[in-house]
C-alpha cells in the first residue's frame, strides 16, 4: 500500500508501509531524547537514512562573532568538526544569512548562496569536498538574539543538491525534532541537579501540564499552577485544559485527538509551536509532546501524573532581537554574500583584513561593498557602520 504526502510545488510523493513504520519508529526515538540525550547521535543516524542524507548535526551559531558549538552529530569526521570551529567557521558563506531564517523553515545552502559561488569558496574546497559532502538542508530550531540553534542534514556528491524529496521527508520530522530539542532543553539541564523528574519539572521556567487522554491535567508544576490561577492564558474547563485564543485551543484539541498509530497522522504533522497571547498582549508558546505508549518517556511521565497521555510545556516567548546586520539585510534586500561583507565591516578596518577573514579576494569584497553602498545610499564605510548600529538600536 502507498500513502501520499503533499509537498511544495503541488508535487505528491508516496511512502510504502515499511517507510511509514520506519517514520513511526524514528519519531518514537526522537521523543526518547527528552529524557536520554545520549541517543541523539542514533536519532541523527536514523533521520539521515530516512531522508537519504550523509551526515547530520545539531549546533548553535552566533552570527555576530565567530562562535559555534556542536551539541550532537553523526557522520562527521571528528577532526573536521574540530578544525571547523577553529579555522573554517568564518569562511562558511551561508552565515550570517542562515540565522535570519524563521525557526522551522527548511532551507538549503544552495538557496542562500549560488552553487557555483559556494563550490568556489575556500570553505567548500577545504572542508566540505574533502569529506565527500555537497549540499545541506537546514532548519533553525530556535533563535537566540544574534544566534540560532539549528539542525542540518548534509548530502554527498552522489545525491547532489537538496531536492524536493529530501525536503518533503525532512518536513515530516521537523516539528518532532523541534519539539524534542526545545523540551529537552527545558528538562535536561535541570535533571542534572535533581534526583527525580518531578523535582526537575518544578525547577524549570515553563509551565508543565501532564494531560490524560481527554486533555485534563493530571499533574502540573508550580509555574503551571500559577498560570491556571491567573486564568487568562490557560484554564480548566469541562472539556479539559483550555488555551487562550480559538486557534491555539483548536490546535491543542486536534493534536490530542489524532491517533498516533494512523499513518495519515504521521504524514500531516501538527505545528511544533502553539502560539498564544495573554490579556496583556504578551506572547507565549506551547510545546505539546504526545507520549508514545510503553516508551521510556511515557513511563517516566506516567509516574509523575497517572494516565499521562501528553505533556504540554508553556513559556513566554524569548524575544530574538535582530542584529543591525539582519535588519539591514532585510531592509535593503542584501544577498547572503553582501550580508557577510556587511558583518565584516563591523569587525575589521581594512578591505585586506575583511578579505582574509572571509576567504575571498579583496576585489570581491570591494564589489560587494560597492553594491551595499548602492542599496543603502551610504557613501563611506563610516556612514554605513553608523547606519547599521542605528538599526540595531
Amino acid at each position: 500500500m502507498k500513502l501520499g504526502s503533499s509537498i511544495s510545488s503541488g508535487q505528491q510523493m508516496t511512502f510504502s508501509e515499511a517507510e511509514i513504520r520506519e517514520l513511526s519508529d524514528i519519531i518514537g526515538f526522537i521523543y526518547e531524547t527528552v529524557l536520554d540525550e545520549d541517543i541523539w547521535p542514533k536519532v541523527l543516524e536514523l533521520v539521515c537514512r530516512f531522508v537519504r542524507g550523509k551526515a547530520s548535526r545539531i549546533y548553535w551559531r552566533d552570527g555576530s562573532r565567530p562562535d559555534s558549538e556542536t551539541f550532537y552529530s553523526w557522520g562527521f569526521d571528528p577532526n573536521f568538526l574540530q578544525i571547523y570551529t577553529k579555522k573554517y567557521l568564518s569562511l562558511n558563506p551561508i552565515y550570517p544569512a542562515s540565522i535570519f531564517i524563521n525557526p522551522g523553515e527548511i532551507f538549503s545552502a544552495s538557496d542562500l548562496v549560488p552553487v557555483h559561488e559556494f563550490q568556489a569558496s575556500r570553505f567548500f574546497r577545504e572542508w566540505v569536498a574533502p569529506q565527500g559532502f555537497f549540499d545541506a538542508a537546514i532548519f533553525n530550531i530556535q533563535r537566540h538574539k544574534t544566534g540560532a540553534a539549528a539542525f542540518t542534514i548534509i548530502t554527498d556528491k552522489d545525491y547532489g543538491l537538496v531536492d524536493h524529496e529530501l525536503r518533503a521527508r525532512l518536513k515530516l520530522l521537523v516539528p518532532h525534532l523541534q519539539r524534542a530539542a526545545l523540551i529537552g532543553r527545558e528538562v535536561g539541564r535541570h535533571r542534572l541537579r535533581s534526583g527525580s523528574l518531578e523535582a526537575a519539572l518544578n525547577q524549570i521556567e515553563a509551565g508543565v501540564f501532564i494531560l490524560d487522554a481527554t486533555g485534563r491535567p493530571v499533574w502540573t508544576n508550580q509555574v503551571a499552577n500559577t498560570l491556571l490561577a491567573h486564568g487568562d492564558l490557560v484554564r480548566n474547563s469541562v472539556l479539559g485544559l483550555g488555551l487562550a485564543g480559538p486557534s491555539a485551543d483548536r490546535l491543542l484539541r486536534e493534536s490530542l485527538a489524532a491517533p498516533l498509530e494512523r499513518p495519515e497522522n504521521l504524514l500531516t504533522p501538527t505545528p511544533a509551536l502553539i502560539k498564544m497571547k495573554d490579556s496583556e498582549g504578551i506572547e507565549w508558546l506551547g510545546y505539546l509532546m504526545r507520549l508514545l505508549p510503553q516508551s521510556q518517556t511515557q513511563v517516566a511521565f506516567d509516574q509523575v501524573g497517572r494516565s499521562a497521555h501528553a505533556a504540554l510545556f508553556v513559556r513566554r516567548v524569548e524575544p530574538a532581537t535582530a542584529s543591525g546586520v539582519e535588519a539591514a539585510a532585510k531592509l535593503y534586500a542584501l544577498t547572503s554574500a553582501e550580508a557577510r561583507v556587511l558583518q565584516a565591516t563591523l569587525e575589521f578596518d581594512t578591505v585586506a583584513k575583511m578579505a582574509d577573514a572571509l576567504g575571498v579576494a579583496p576585489s570581491t569584497v570591494k564589489t560587494h561593498l560597492s553594491s551595499i553602498f548602492g542599496k543603502t545610499g551610504a557613501s563611506r564605510r563610516a556612514t554605513l557602520v553608523k547606519s547599521v548600529m542605528s538599526l540595531q538600536r
